[in-house]
């Protein structure tokens, strides 16, 4: 079935090359100068009725060729370019000339003649409006329902790809802003599936500063792309949103309520939720774009959460407000203040297997769990933020309050088998718990960068953060543990656990990059930059711990001494540094941009704890210091209108501070398979981390087809790395000793190409890859009892693989089919190398095909499907198939109102299964239950309105040159702005 699935996707790009097309090429160049026009627009219209064809942009050279144009059909070719006259010409192609040659087309810059009145009706489709590339609406004849998205996906150069990224001429898309600012969150989606295309006067692209970064070099890397969609002032108030609600069998229900309003300067949402098919809601903006009224999404949002472990009932409301001071339109500057509330009731009813694997010299301990969870709480959450930036000054904070009540309860058995066939031992634990916990976060930051000034005494920046946590919970846990093979006598504990916690931590950074103006004045140190930084972070933490024991003598619950303390511990780190950094760049104009930057920090890392308990072994006070450098080189490679290449290359170093719980642990011994002991004389583990990253993608105007690659590798090394000299029991247990070791290591290669074709205009085919590979070395010391009963301590190294590949392929039909085949492995494997045991392996294998059938024009069929196929250590198979399929109804005049059938599970047998193997030497399968089988009906409204209900005719004003003055003007070519001044954007 695969197979012919693959086969059909591969025959219908063939299939629609075998249409007849024409084409039409030329060269548009300067009447008097006679230089080619780079950027002009050239569109084909039917001459019957103006409609558009196809359009294209003039290259570097003012070339076009515009192909996939029908044959025997009247014709106009319009050409126009700011400043100078517009051309036309009619063009009638049939089977025996489907080519036609302009040759040369010069434009005049005397403006006195107008256009034919045929031209005069069409509306030019894309322009560029200095360097910034705009696009017309109006110039796409659509459905009158038809969202921005729907646009978007016939405009050449534009490309949707199914994750939900957007490029434009292969440029990724960063920030999607409706007139100048975030729309609703910021999400992509939230503005092109819900804003009408009739609502929309352009949509903008620009390059521009990432001003997110403290520390900006002035290279390509420091630089985003943004798309701004920019409404009809008469359509710059309105409300859009989604009611609906769904009756299932077997009791399952859910309910969507959705109300987004907005003015000039001032947005507000309202969300709720309800339903017990494991749809997860965690805040306002997940809310919003779950049910966003584009028909259909390429992503599968609001549906059942199929990896969810359990049975999930999630009550959810919400809203969000967010108000800007004035009404400018321009995204560089910002004065808006913005506020959230979240609450969310949930429970869950959680059933889980698991199978692990330790192999041992000598022999292998197999153990097998069962447990039972169920839950609830109910969390409430406040955020608040105010952000102001201007032209060289940009100041954010943001804070937060939640709280969160919870019940648990749980039961659990774990059977240990010794080769897989003597039993070892057993343990079956219960607990039943409450929880109260809050929490208080703010953190923000400040920058002071004239960049377009370069980098002067006035250039720094600093941010903070600061949290306050609380919390209290109250447990009472039993557990009885017997031993087959051990002398260790039946153990049976039943306890309960108060403990209340406090944290509070507060962190302060500060970047100053204008040493160098300070020092030298004029004098440009080989234009070397330098900056001085520091970071410094305080954390306290406290915990009160009572804990009572049954005496089965008396029957009465006793302090437990071993257990029951009060500790304090406070940790304080600061991470001063001086930089350097210089950026080389070179341009020609038109052809390329490179740059190479150079950057070096060299800090110091200071710690100091300090520890105080009632237990007195635990009190301590110690303090450590580290040379801890970093240095990177980045290059950057853009040949203009063809590709972009990006190199980096760094290391940092970074220590951490053993903590009280690996120096001198509380032992709870409740828990016989996993003790740790603390080792006081720990050392200080010291990382060092080696990067190299590579990205390459074209960006090219009227190309159809558009690649990018990625490549990502990391190596780590670790001295004084913490491992542990674990004891093994005969009956399974075991005790770990901590103890410091060199000879730790890791590494990590990510790769990532995509490509996607545009055929016919309306026909889009997509390809992504994604892989990886990583692992680990891993020294520790391993102590089994042999069979006479002396013990045996060995010298291993414990050797960890995994490896991920994805192949995704997404081919779309505009406006009337698209399918989706994707293909993953993933593999884990464990060695102990030192034991004779052999490798253990754990896989992974999914595959994953949708399919979406658009009914013209208001049904829509679509059906997915995931198959997965875990293989664990000991070969056996666990599979799992999940079907599901919908069936959807669009009425009403603008689609507003919507029936849905929803099937889910359609083989019942959605199971949560995954596979693991690490370096503790453990490999396994857990297998968690999760929602099956369920039929659902839902009927939806989508309450919509854009602008006044009596909007005057011809009201649409032009942008105002005020605003066109702050509009940011940043490069979207960068040979623009390298003739303005050296690189500076």
């Amino acid at each position: 079935m695969k197979q012919r699935f693959l086969i059909l996707l591969l025959l219908l790009p063939i299939l629609s090359f075998a249409q007849t097309n024409g084409s039409v090429k030329g060269l548009v160049s300067d009447s008097v100068h006679d230089y080619g026009l780079q950027s002009a627009t050239v569109t084909v219209y039917k001459k019957a009725d103006s409609s558009l064809v196809n359009y294209q942009v003039t290259n570097n050279q003012g070339e076009f060729n515009i192909g996939e144009l029908p044959v025997r059909t009247p014709l106009l070719l319009s050409i126009s370019y700011s400043g100078y006259n517009d051309f036309s010409k009619e063009v009638y192609l049939d089977s025996l000339k489907k080519d036609f040659d302009f040759k040369k087309i010069l434009l005049s810059r005397d403006t006195s003649r107008q256009m034919e009145e045929v031209v005069v009706k069409a509306v030019v489709p894309v322009r560029m409006n200095g360097d910034t590339l705009e696009i017309n609406p109006d110039a796409f004849k659509l459905d009158s329902s038809a969202v921005v998205e729907d646009m978007l996906l016939r405009v050449p150069g534009v490309t949707m790809w199914s994750d939900g990224t957007i490029t434009v001429n292969g440029k990724k898309i960063s920030n999607v802003f409706v007139d100048g600012k975030p729309f609703f969150g910021g999400n992509p989606e939230i503005a092109t599936q819900n804003l009408p295309k009739t609502a929309i006067e352009k949509i903008q692209v620009y390059q521009e500063k990432d001003y997110s970064k403290q520390d900006i070099s002035n290279t390509e890397m420091d630089s985003t792309f943004t798309m701004n969609i920019k409404m009809k002032p008469e359509k710059r108030k309105g409300f859009f949103g989604k009611i609906g609600a769904g009756l299932g069998t077997d009791q399952h229900y859910e309910g969507d309520m959705t109300m987004q309003a907005y003015n000039k300067k001032t947005k507000l949402a309202i969300a709720g939720n309800l339903n017990n098919t494991n749809k997860t809601i965690q805040d306002v903006r997940e809310a919003i774009q779950n049910n966003t009224f584009r028909s259909y999404n390429r992503r599968n949002f609001g549906a059942p959460n199929a990896n969810a472990g359990g049975l999930n009932t999630v009550h959810y409301f919400g809203a969000s407000l967010q108000h800007n001071f004035d009404e400018s339109t321009n995204s560089r500057f910002t004065n808006s203040a913005e506020g959230e509330y979240n609450l969310r009731d949930s429970r869950n009813n959680q059933l889980t297997n698991s199978t692990t694997i330790q192999n041992l010299t000598g022999y292998t301990i197999t153990n097998i769990s069962d447990r039972r969870n169920t839950g609830s709480s109910l969390n409430q959450s406040i955020d608040a933020g105010y952000e102001n930036r201007k032209q060289a000054t940009s100041f954010s904070t943001k804070a937060n309050y939640s709280w969160n009540n919870g019940q648990s309860s749980s039961e659990g058995n774990t059977t240990a088998f010794r080769n897989d066939t003597v039993m070892a031992s057993r343990r079956r634990n219960t607990s039943a718990a409450t929880s109260h916990s809050s929490s208080f976060n703010l953190n923000g930051y400040f920058n002071n960068n004239d960049y377009d000034e370069g980098i002067n005494k006035k250039s720094f920046s600093t941010n903070f953060s600061v949290s306050s946590n609380n919390s209290e919970s109250n447990s009472n846990q039993t557990s009885r543990f017997e031993s087959f093979l051990d002398s260790i006598y039946t153990q049976n504990t039943d306890r309960k656990y108060h403990n209340e916690n406090s944290n509070f931590t507060t962190n302060i950074g500060m970047n100053y990059n204008g040493l160098r103006s300070l020092l030298f004045g004029n004098y440009n140190f080989w234009n070397i930059n330098i900056g001085l930084r520091n970071n410094f972070r305080y954390n306290k933490s406290d915990l009160n711990a009572n804990v009572l024991e049954l005496d089965t003598l008396t029957n009465t619950y006793q302090v437990n001494e071993a257990l029951t303390n009060i500790n304090s511990v406070v940790n304080i780190e600061d991470r001063p540094g001086i930089s350097f950094f210089k950026t080389i760049s070179r341009t020609l104009s038109d052809r390329y941009y490179k740059s190479i930057s150079f950057r070096t920090d060299l800090q110091n890392q200071f710690l100091y704890q300090k520890n105080t308990s009632t237990l007195s072994y635990r009190n301590l006070e110690r303090s450590f210091h580290f040379f801890t450098p970093s240095s990177s080189v980045y290059y950057n490679y853009n040949r203009f209108n063809q590709y972009n290449l990006n190199i980096g290359l760094s290391h940092n170093s970074s220590a951490n501070a053993p903590s009280i719980d690996q120096l001198y642990p509380i032992v709870d011994n409740i828990n016989k398979y996993n003790i740790v002991v603390g080792n006081p004389d720990l050392k200080s583990p010291l990382s060092n981390n080696f990067n190299f990253n590579a990205n390459y993608n074209t960006q090219r105007f009227n190309e159809k087809t558009t690649y990018t690659a990625g490549l990502n590798l990391g190596y780590n090394t670790f001295k004084n790395s913490i491992s542990d000299s674990s004891i093994f029991g005969n009956n399974g247990s075991r005790t770990s000793y901590l103890l410091n070791i060199d000879g730790k290591r890791s590494f990590r290669g990510d790769v990532n190409a995509s490509a996607s074709f545009r055929i016919n205009n309306k026909n889009m085919l997509q390809v992504r890859y994604n892989g990886g590979a990583g692992g680990s070395h891993a020294p520790q010391y391993i102590t089994t009892k042999k069979q006479d009963g002396d013990f045996l301590t060995q010298l291993i190294y414990t050797q960890t693989r995994n490896q991920n590949h994805s192949i995704h392929v997404f081919y779309s039909l505009t406006d009337l089919f698209n399918i989706s085949l994707g293909e993953s492995i993933n593999t884990n494997n464990s060695q102990q190398v030192g034991t004779g045991k052999a490798v253990l392996k754990a896989k992974t294998y999914g595959t994953n095909a949708r399919f979406t059938l658009l009914v013209p024009k208001n049904f829509t069929l679509s059906t997915n499907v995931n198959y997965l196929n875990n293989i664990s250590a000991q070969s056996q198979s666990e599979e799992a198939t999940l079907w599901n399929a919908y069936a959807t109804w669009r009425f009403m005049k603008m689609k507003q109102a919507e029936i849905k059938l929803s099937v889910f599970d359609i083989l019942r047998q959605n199971r949560n299964i995954t596979n693991f193997a690490n370096d503790n030497n453990t490999t396994g399968t857990t297998i968690t239950n999760g929602i099956q089988q369920f039929y659902m009906l839902t009927v939806s409204y989508f309450p919509r309105r854009f602008g006044g209900r009596t909007g005057r005719s011809g009201s649409r004003r032009s942008e105002s040159g005020e605003q066109r003055q702050q509009r940011p003007q940043q490069q979207f070519r960068q040979q623009n702005n390298t003739q303005r001044g050296g690189g500076r954007r």
